[in-house]
C-alpha cells in the first residue's frame, strides 16, 4: 500500500499548498512568474513520481542516495509551503464576520517557512556530517571497584549505503573516536543499510578503531538484508555471513547471542550481545537466555541490544542486567526542544528513544544512542550524529 499512498497523497498535499499560495500571492504577478511557479511544481512532482516508481517497482535501477535526495528536494520545497499555508490560513477568519482579512498569519507563515527551509539546509549539509560527543557518567551499585572510571565509547546506526560522500567525513569520525582512548568501543547495530556488501569500501577505515578491551558489535534490523530484493534466500544468507566475516576481519568482535568477560585485576564484568530483537514488523532474532544463561546472577552485566524496546519487554522482566546500550531510533533524525524538555516523533513508538533511562526499580539502566547515519532523508535536525562517551562509576 505504500506506493499508491505516496503517489496519491504527496501530489494532493503539494498541489493544495501550491494552489493556495498562487491564489493568495501570485495570481496578479506577470505571466512568466506564473509559468515559472507551475513549471517548478511539475518538475518536483515528476521527480518524486519517478523516484517512488523506480525505488518500489523497479528495484536496483536507482541508487538509494539519489532517491533520498529526490525526496529531500521535495520536502525542502514543500515543508516550508505547508507551514506557510497552515499558519497563514487564519488570516481569513475575519472574513466570516464580513471584515477584511488579516496579514499577521502571512508574516508568521513566511518567517516560519524560511526557518524550516534554513533548518533543513543546515540539517543536510552540516549537521549530518558533524557528530556531537555526549559524555555521560552512569553510577552503578554493583560495579566492581576495579571498573570504577571505566570508559566506553558507543556509536550506532551507520547505515553505510546512505552516507554518500563518506570518504570525506568518516575518517574524521573514526579519528574522533580513537582520540578518546576508551577502554571499550561498542557498536550497537545497523552497520549497513540494505546488504552486507556496503561494508567493503569502508573496511580499512573502520578497522582503525581500537580500544584497550577491543571493539564489540551486534547486528541491527538492517544488517540482515530484509530490505533488499534478493534473487534467492541463499544469496541473502551468503551476504549476511560475508558481513559477519568482514566484521571479524576488521578486528571487531560480533556478539551474536553470546557474551564475553572483561577483566581488571581480580575483578570482571560480563558484556552480552544479542541479535536484533524488536516488535513486529521487526525481526526477533535475539536470544537473551542463550547469550547469557544466568541472567539473575550477581555479576555486573552490560547488554548490547539494538532496539530499545527489548529493554522494556524482556530485559527488565527477566534479568538483573545493570546497563543496556541500544540505538535504532535515530530520534527520527528530528528532535525539538532543549535539554530537559526534548521531543521527537520517535516518542509515540519508542518510550525510550534517546539518552539515559532508569527503570522504576532503580537498578536497570538504558542508554539509547541517536546513531550516525540517515534513512529516507539525508538530514538531521536537532539530532546530530552521536558519539557517546560513558564513564562507569561505582555508587558508594
Amino acid at each position: 500500500m505504500r506506493l499508491p499512498l505516496l503517489l496519491i497523497l504527496l501530489p494532493i498535499l503539494a498541489l493544495t499548498a501550491d494552489t493556495y499560495i498562487y491564489r493568495r500571492n501570485l495570481r496578479r504577478q506577470s505571466r512568466w512568474v506564473k509559468i515559472l511557479w507551475w513549471s517548478l511544481t511539475g518538475v518536483v512532482l515528476a521527480a518524486v513520481f519517478i523516484g517512488v516508481l523506480l525505488q518500489f517497482k523497479f528495484r536496483g535501477t536507482l541508487d538509494i542516495n539519489t532517491t533520498m535526495w529526490i525526496f529531500y528536494t521535495f520536502f525542502l520545497v514543500y515543508m516550508p509551503k505547508w507551514f506557510y499555508t497552515i499558519f497563514s490560513l487564519p488570516d481569513y477568519l475575519p472574513c466570516l464576520w464580513h471584515k477584511r482579512h488579516s496579514h499577521w498569519g502571512h508574516i508568521a507563515g513566511l518567517v516560519l517557512a524560511l526557518y524550516v527551509m534554513g533548518s533543513m539546509l543546515y540539517g543536510a549539509f552540516y549537521a549530518r556530517q558533524h557528530p556531537v560527543y555526549n559524555h555521560r557518567t552512569i553510577t552503578c551499585e554493583r560495579l566492581p571497584e576495579a571498573f570504577d572510571g571505566y570508559r566506553i565509547v558507543q556509536f550506532s546506526d551507520l547505515h553505510l549505503e546512505t552516507l554518500g560522500s563518506a570518504d570525506r567525513y568518516l575518517p574524521r569520525w573514526v579519528a574522533g573516536i580513537d582520540s578518546l582512548h576508551p577502554d571499550l568501543i561498542v557498536f550497537t547495530g545497523d552497520l549497513v543499510n540494505r546488504q552486507g556488501g556496503e561494508l567493503t569500501p569502508y573496511m580499512d577505515e573502520l578497522s582503525r578503531l581500537s580500544a584497550t578491551d577491543g571493539v564489540y558489535s551486534i547486528l541491527g534490523n538492517h544488517d540482515y538484508g530484509d530490505y533488499y530484493h534478493w534473487e534467492s534466500p541463499a544469496e541473502k544468507e551468503k551476504t549476511l555471513q560475508q558481513l559477519i566475516a568482514d566484521e571479524s576481519r576488521m578486528g571487531w568482535h560480533l556478539l551474536n547471542n553470546r557474551s564475553v568477560w572483561l577483566h581488571r585485576g581480580n575483578d570482571s564484568i560480563a558484556l552480552i550481545g544479542v541479535e536484533n530483537w524488536g516488535l513486529p514488523p521487526f525481526p526477533q532474532y535475539g536470544r537473551l537466555s542463550e547469550a547469557y544463561p544466568n541472567l539473575n546472577d550477581s555479576t555486573f552485566k552490560i547488554l548490547l541490544s539494538h532496539n530499545p524496546l527489548h529493554w522494556r519487554h524482556e530485559v527488565i522482566p527477566h534479568s538483573n542486567i545493570d546497563l543496556t546500550l541500544s540505538g535504532h531510533t535515530h530520534a527520527m533524525q528530528l528532535k525539538l526542544g532543549w535539554e530537559g524538555f526534548e521531543y521527537s516523533l520517535a516518542e509515540p513508538m519508542y518510550p525510550e528513544w534517546s539518552g539515559l533511562y532508569t527503570a522504576p526499580d532503580g537498578h536497570h539502566k538504558l542508554y539509547v544512542n541517536e546513531g550516525m547515519g540517515c534513512v529516507f532523508l539525508p538530514m538531521r535536525i536537532g539530532a546530530r550524529p552521536e558519539i557517546t562517551v560513558i564513564t562507569l562509576k561505582k555508587d558508594s
